[in-house]
């Protein structure tokens, strides 16, 4: 297999294969992640009325002590908006959130629901392609996902989001499927597939991901990532745009962001095109000297790069310049606005929360 090269399979509807299981032994959910009394307006420690409550010691009454029984409860008739509120834990499962008739919140205990840093939510699992049977030939990335998400209109926040498999192939934490979602405050860690933006507007604020290998990707969304902090932790591409058309309306831009990591100086780039159309912008954002001089990279030495549109727009950092970048990327003159992603009336949207901005 070429230097970081997946196999991409697209998602399809399809039921986790690892049961659920809540790591609270030695009361561990409730005394490592329990907070110091905290208030004021940005704590979210309390479940607001009428929410679905999971609760890894069960200790809260009526709750549920896994995300996925949780969602269980969810009524997908109704066309209310319904909550889930997470209390402090590591919840050790896959979670499939399926179509809804109306609108969903969930959101994770924390002390400071501005930033991702503080958060007490983690939802975990380590399942990798290479873990799934080999009969298994349809949507085996959204098999690998510790958290799928299918209905539209969705706000998820203060959740951290893990696949801890490591580097043995793709092995999803989040893919999201539908349109409408804005995550604020969430962490998304994995290694190769972290986040798979699939479809849709989709809105990312405040958050942390983290990955070495094509770990944000995905084929038709349009997804704005504002003041996100990104983390390389091995060789390889941030971003693998799957746009296939000129018609697709996929499109990545990242605005005000920091890309830093653990891996050597120049191992990784700003991205590299899964499909021949491929569309992403970094702008205004901090680079550091992980990201190679050329910026962007071919998917291989045979694949055309004659219609990708990769972009760059007064970035600063040890990896901003751009002397010596790739021929198939550019300079823009100015900004992507955030219009040209979510739309002119983006900020009456339901789905999407002005504060993170």
């Amino acid at each position: 297999m070429k230097a970081f090269v997946p196999v991409v399979v697209f998602a399809s509807v399809a039921i986790g294969l690892v049961n659920a299981a809540v790591v609270d032994d030695s009361d561990s959910a409730s005394e490592s992640f329990a907070p110091e009394t905290c208030s004021g307006p940005n704590a979210r420690i309390e479940p607001p009325a009428g929410a679905i409550v999971v609760d890894a010691t069960g200790d809260y009454d009526g709750s549920y002590v896994s995300m996925s029984e949780g969602v269980k409860t969810l009524d997908v008739t109704t066309t209310d908006a319904q909550t889930i509120f997470v209390m402090p834990g590591i919840y050790e499962e896959q979670v499939f959130i399926p179509k809804l008739s109306g609108a969903l919140v969930i959101q994770g205990s924390t002390c400071d629901a501005t930033s991702y840093v503080d958060n007490e939510v983690t939802i975990t699992q380590a399942t990798a392609q290479k873990d799934l049977p080999r009969e298994v030939t349809k949507g085996r990335n959204d098999l690998t996902s510790t958290m799928r998400f299918k209905p539209n209109n969705v706000k998820v926040y203060n959740i951290n989001i893990a696949n801890t498999a490591g580097n043995v192939g793709q092995a999803v934490a989040a893919t999201v499927d539908g349109t409408g979602y804005g995550f604020y405050g969430c962490n998304f860690t994995g290694y190769q597939d972290t986040l798979y933006a699939n479809k849709g507007r989709q809105l990312y604020a405040k958050s942390y991901i983290s990955g070495a290998v094509d770990f944000v990707f995905g084929s038709t969304a349009a997804a704005w990532f504002e003041d996100c902090d990104i983390e390389t932790i091995g060789k390889g591409c941030i971003t693998a745009n799957g746009r296939n058309s000129e018609e697709n309306p996929s499109y990545y831009v990242f605005n005000n962001a920091r890309v830093f990591g653990s891996n050597p100086a120049g191992s990784s780039y700003l991205g590299r095109p899964w499909r021949p159309f491929a569309r992403v912008v970094w702008q205004n954002s901090e680079l550091s000297d992980v990201i190679n001089p050329l910026g962007w990279s071919a998917w291989d030495a045979t694949s055309s790069t004659n219609d990708v549109h990769f972009r760059e727009f007064k970035n600063t950092g040890a990896g901003a310049p751009t002397d010596e970048r790739v021929e198939f990327s550019l300079e823009l003159k100015k900004a992507v606005d955030i219009t040209e992603i979510l739309g002119e009336d983006y900020e009456s949207e339901w789905w999407v929360d002005t504060d993170y901005l």
